[in-house]
């Protein structure tokens, strides 16, 4: 201890001590308060990086599946079966099935021609419903200007190697049957 040590009281000297730890902890505390937000900062970055990544990724697969999709279905209209099943190598089943697809078509513009009225006049339910109502529009008409579009398209789906097998009524009970 130095003279002006002893001369002073020890509530002196445990402040004076406690006011020194104080000082270092403030100059430490910026010091790690600056690397944690560096930290945070690398981290975000990190993430960012990895999810515009992920994205893409997903994007580029996105894009490989649309190809092979029509792959699958150009080999899949060649063949004349209507179901194949695929055994993939963790045991699921892929199956490629047929879906038909069918849709009405209104042609607007020859009905707008027969009707002679410009085609932009035809475009909203409330057109077709005041035509009607004025006698320019029939039923006639619309049957007439509809075609039915037919797509063949395929469906691809992936199921569980079950053995679905049927109950036949014999093995009902008899309340079922």
């Amino acid at each position: 201890m130095s003279t002006t040590e002893k001369d002073l009281t020890p509530d002196v000297v445990e402040a004076a001590k406690t006011a020194d730890t104080l000082d270092s902890q403030t100059v430490e505390e910026p010091q790690a308060e600056e690397e944690k937000e560096l930290t945070r900062k690398l981290k975000m970055e990190e993430a960012v990086l990895r999810y515009f990544q992920n994205k893409e990724i997903a994007k580029e697969r996105n894009e490989e599946n649309k190809l092979l999709l029509e792959e699958l279905e150009a080999l899949f209209q060649e063949g004349d079966k209507e179901e194949v099943v695929i055994v993939l190598p963790n045991g699921d089943h892929a199956v490629l099935s047929p879906k038909f697809v069918e849709r009405e078509v209104l042609d607007r513009d020859l009905l707008a021609e027969e009707m002679q009225v410009p085609k932009d006049e035809l475009k909203t339910p409330f057109d077709f419903c005041m035509f009607t109502a004025q006698g320019k529009l029939t039923p006639e008409m619309i049957t007439r200007h509809t075609t039915v579009e037919r797509e063949v398209k395929m469906k691809i789906s992936k199921r569980k190697p079950t053995s679905r097998r049927r109950k036949s009524t014999a093995d009902l009970p008899e309340d079922l049957r």
